[in-house]
């Protein structure tokens, strides 16, 4: 239930409205508005419309990728700026109205372990722009990696942004038992290749556990070296994953799908700067 809903028309204003713990920030709404139906949030207390606040641009200048926080799924997947990795992982939002009103910063804000953009963007190794409230009420802009904002939030997510390098190759993936079933499994990659070995190899996934995050665990088993088969990837991955049984299927199962997802993003990287 929303007892409050402001729209604020500066950032400031925002912030300010924001530093009450009860508030929420509202973009798309996609996560907030269907809180109570799940039982994730059943008292939204005061809501604060940043929609108009945070940029909606995407785009990619001197190997950089840029994503404002008010993109929507829709306009990420649509984008010839981004790498395929990307606008796949938007794409898997299957429903294209609710593409057409989620959010990228709504997605980290919310940081569901099935979230879509999570894992290819910590795969990306992006950071995040994010306003903060300064001693004088005034906003000031930060940047971190995005791995560290997630594990302390703070601000508002203004936007993100990665390179996208010669020779870096990316892939995400997703399973689910229907297209627009909430995930049992997501996926980013990125690497390179030198001289047929795999180098800074990042891997991040969603599924098996509270958020998507880096899996360390997996990036060792194959950093420097050939590029494993995927059913020696799916053999050597499966029992590394830690899962619990849910509605959305047993432990044995998701490890299974994790493990499949994991050995066809590895073999389908493709080139970011394609």
């Amino acid at each position: 239930m929303v007892s409050e809903y402001l729209k604020p028309k500066t950032l400031d204003e925002a912030l300010s409205a924001l530093a009450d713990a009860a508030s929420v920030a509202l973009a798309g709404g996609t996560w907030l508005l269907v809180g109570e139906e799940h039982g994730i949030r059943p008292d939204l207390g005061r809501v604060v419309d940043v929609g108009e606040l945070v940029s909606a641009l995407v785009e990619r200048k001197d190997g950089i990728a840029r994503i404002g926080a008010g993109a929507t799924f829709q306009a990420i997947a649509d984008s010839p700026s981004l790498p395929d990795s990307v606008r796949r992982a938007a794409l898997s939002m299957a429903n294209r109205n609710t593409r057409n009103r989620a959010t990228l910063g709504g997605n980290l804000g919310a940081d569901k372990s099935c979230a879509s953009l999570v894992p290819v963007l910590l795969a990306l190794d992006a950071s995040v722009e994010y306003a903060v409230r300064s001693a004088d009420g005034k906003a000031v802009t930060k940047t971190a990696p995005l791995a560290a904002w997630l594990d302390a939030k703070e601000g508002l997510v203004l936007a993100v942004a990665f390179a996208t390098p010669p020779g870096l190759k990316s892939a995400s993936g997703r399973a689910s038992r229907t297209a627009c079933d909430v995930a049992t499994a997501t996926v980013g990659v990125a690497y390179r290749l030198e001289g047929g070995a795999v180098m800074a190899l990042k891997i991040a996934m969603g599924g098996f556990g509270p958020h998507a995050r880096r899996m360390p665990k997996l990036e060792a088993l194959f950093e420097g070296k050939a590029l494993p088969s995927k059913a020696e990837v799916e053999k050597a991955v499966e029992p590394l994953l830690g899962a619990i049984s849910d509605q959305r299927g047993s432990a044995d199962y998701k490890r299974r799908r994790g493990a499949v997802i994991l050995a066809d993003a590895l073999a389908g990287a493709t080139e970011v700067t394609a």
